[in-house]
């Protein structure tokens, strides 16, 4: 079968899956203010990154359940009022300002003897878990289980910390999956406050490169990036902004039998998500990414 030779930006978000993620700086202003003028408003620091023994985390949260040598857990979960065995991984681990410790841990679809049976549609679910170190070793403070179902494979995707506001800690899941060539990712947005909540998701980017050929008609590479904006808005939540690439091309077979791309537009463009008391919302610009 004819291929293209091309690197998905989703099946490498997918495929990370980091133990402890680092603090992102925000973005610079891409114009300096004068120097007479006061400094614009930075924007809000994600929770601070720490080195944490997830091994230590995970014994606190599953005791024997928890294989160091498979580095996961078995654990039953309630999915849509059934009991369902599941092979429980850490995806990503932090430290918020009041001390606390999260972990975030996918649950995959298992068999009894705990090894994970998801398929290709499989979605992962998402397990937050907050932690509290207490002489040497780990109190378990709040178990939040089942939050969402989200990706596939078997896997929820990967984690981005973030500040959502000023003293608001959370963090952005992208995922999604890859179908025939076709690829998508969202962006699912979620708080860490006295309870775990989700606020909204968007699409984050997708593509057809890997299903598109010379009978397919236009292809296309849309890939946004995220940033919030550096003042608070009057709900106390920063507004997200998206920045999005957007290539177009199309592809042609050669002489030899070979797939060419032929180069086509790239368009650069924004939308800005505001948080309306409920989740975010597109506030201003467009999502130019496609379903697929």
């Amino acid at each position: 079968m004819k291929t293209i030779a091309y690197s998905l930006l989703l099946a490498a978000s997918l495929a990370a899956c980091n133990r402890v993620e680092k603090a992102v700086e925000p973005p610079k202003s891409a114009v300096a203010a004068p120097p007479t003028s006061p400094m614009p408003a930075a924007a809000p620091q994600p929770p601070t990154a720490a080195r944490i023994n997830e091994t230590e985390l995970m014994r606190a949260i599953f005791g024997d359940a928890y294989k160091p040598a498979d580095k996961k857990a078995t654990a039953t979960l309630v999915i849509e009022g059934s009991e369902m065995l599941h092979a429980m991984t850490p995806v990503a681990s932090t430290q918020l300002a009041d001390g606390r410790v999260v972990l975030i841990v996918n649950g995959a679809p298992a068999a009894d003897d705990g090894s994970e049976i998801a398929s290709h549609v499989s979605s992962g679910i998402l397990n937050v878990y907050l932690l509290r170190r207490e002489g040497d070793g780990w109190k378990v403070l709040q178990r939040h289980e089942n939050l969402a179902e989200l990706g596939s494979e078997g896997f929820i995707g990967s984690v981005k910390w973030v500040t959502l506001g000023p003293g608001k800690p959370g963090f952005i899941v992208s995922n999604g999956g890859v179908w025939q060539g076709y690829s998508i990712s969202h962006a699912a947005i979620f708080e860490l406050g006295s309870e775990v909540r989700g606020l909204g998701s968007f699409k984050e980017a997708s593509s057809n490169e890997g299903g598109c050929g010379p009978t397919s008609g236009q292809c296309w590479d849309v890939a946004g990036e995220i940033r919030f904006a550096p003042e608070p808005q009057q709900s106390g939540y920063n507004d997200i902004i998206v920045s999005f690439t957007d290539k177009r091309f199309t592809v042609t077979e050669d002489k030899n039998a070979d797939f060419v791309i032929h180069p086509g537009t790239t368009t650069k463009t924004s939308a800005r998500y505001h948080f309306d008391g409920k989740a975010y919302v597109l506030a201003s610009g467009a999502n130019p990414v496609p379903d697929i």
